[in-house]
């Protein structure tokens, strides 16, 4: 591909979602053309990952307002000069309620949730530690007929404390919960949604988020999401990706769920992110 001075190279990572992007800094600012060649790649692989991409905050930042409006700053760490940059460290600053190894939706829990991120390996472990990234068009897509009707008509409530109200309470204390909780009580969205540029449908299912199914019993949604689970653990649907330093993830938020692979121990960890306001309310 072609974008304004630039060449860039794409070559899929799996059958599932993700590519690799080549010949493109970073750091450098992009050209209308290049950006538009750069965002029609990401709404095609849902996930854009790039090596050997040193970044300073700004640049980071820079990178990703081409894609829209920043996340502002929230309840996790970020740099003090960049309160865009939120600071994924382990072991030292990230245990507890952060350490989220579930599948999620970043953010699902907001009206509007995050429509990107771009997440930058600073230091990380020689082993260990990967994510993976899973097509929810996919995984609405291998659903049969009758459990695509069945998903269509349901709305998942999306709950930021659903599985981790003791370690925050426990971090927090009693009236920090409150006023977390009253920043950010549950959320309803479609089990299935629209992308709003693509026209394509998705599962926007949260396994670290969706606490239950507004239309179903406590047994059925248990039921259900134990099999969305399972669905969309399927390898077929997903993309795993090795970190090194100065690697850079850009993944579309409303059509992939994602998990990080919690496997190295008390090894550091350093990453930053910058995430991408959502623009619409999931329908």
């Amino acid at each position: 591909m072609e974008g304004g001075s630039a060449t860039f190279n794409i070559m899929p990572m799996s059958g599932g979602c993700g590519a690799l992007v080549s010949g493109l800094k970073l750091s450098e600012p992009m050209g209308q053309e290049q950006k538009g060649l750069l965002e029609k790649a990401w709404l095609e692989h849902q996930v854009l990952f790039f090596r050997d991409q040193p970044l300073t905050p700004e640049q980071h930042v820079n990178f990703a307002k081409n894609f829209g409006e920043l996340q502002g700053p929230g309840y996790m760490p970020t740099l003090d000069d960049y309160p865009n940059v939120y600071v994924q460290e382990y072991p030292d600053l990230f245990k507890g309620i952060v350490s989220d190894v579930d599948w999620h939706i970043d953010a699902s829990f907001l009206e509007k949730p995050l429509k990107g991120a771009v997440l930058y390996a600073i230091d990380v472990p020689e082993s260990g530690g990967d994510t993976t990234w899973v097509n929810l068009y996919q995984a609405y897509e291998s659903l049969s007929e009758s459990m695509k009707v069945l998903c269509s008509n349901l709305t998942a409530v999306h709950d930021n404390f659903h599985k981790n109200l003791l370690s925050v309470i426990e971090t927090y204390g009693s009236k920090g919960y409150e006023v977390a909780r009253k920043a950010t009580p549950p959320m309803e969205h479609p089990l299935v949604c629209t992308h709003p540029q693509t026209g394509k449908k998705c599962l926007f299912y949260s396994e670290l988020m969706v606490s239950h199914f507004k239309e179903l019993s406590t047994s059925e949604g248990q039921y259900l999401r134990s099999f969305l689970l399972e669905h969309i653990k399927k390898p077929e649907l997903a993309c795993r990706f090795k970190w090194e330093n100065n690697s850079v993830a850009f993944w579309d938020n409303r059509c992939t769920a994602h998990r990080g692979i919690f496997d190295f121990g008390d090894d550091r960890r350093l990453m930053h992110r910058v995430a991408i306001q959502g623009e619409a309310k999931p329908s």
